[in-house]
């Protein structure tokens, strides 16, 4: 596509695209050098997916169909549960359980931020950070794991 070929940096590609404006203004020209400035034309070159997604979405959609026929299809990751764990700061307990609504106390300073049970927050005697010793901030959350 005008010389554009795939593997190379931005500034390669900024190089190239203005020599070939140089040479030549006409708008179909710039809409290539555009292009290339572009990630999305760049995911195209990836996977057939990426091709087809970039045909549907700006890019040409005839090269885009055809470079797709030529791209080998990439499988997806699977997906991975990952246990989310989050430890109250006090008492070292998970603060979540399921869904359920929780209160939480917040403590934040000027390096960190710690979260507590609001029984745990009665408990933590310290009113400076004994890393920064800057003062606590206080905050109570009344949510959700999954609405935060």
């Amino acid at each position: 596509m005008l010389g554009f070929v795939p593997g190379k940096s931005v500034q390669e590609y900024r190089e190239h695209a203005d020599t070939l404006l140089s040479e030549c203004d006409a708008p179909f020209v710039k809409q290539v050098c555009d292009w290339w400035q572009s990630p999305e034309c760049w995911y195209a070159y990836e996977s057939k997916a990426g091709a087809r997604w970039w045909g549907n979405n700006g890019g040409p959609k005839n090269y885009c169909d055809r470079l797709s026929e030529t791209l080998p299809e990439r499988p997806s990751a699977p997906a991975i549960r990952v246990r989310v764990r989050t430890p109250c700061f006090y008492c070292e307990k998970d603060i979540f359980k399921a869904d359920e609504k929780v209160e939480m106390c917040v403590l934040s300073c000027a390096c960190s931020t710690w979260y507590l049970h609001t029984d745990c927050e009665s408990k933590f005697v310290f009113p400076r950070c004994f890393k920064c010793s800057s003062l606590y901030s206080k905050t109570t959350i009344n949510k959700r794991l999954c609405s935060l």
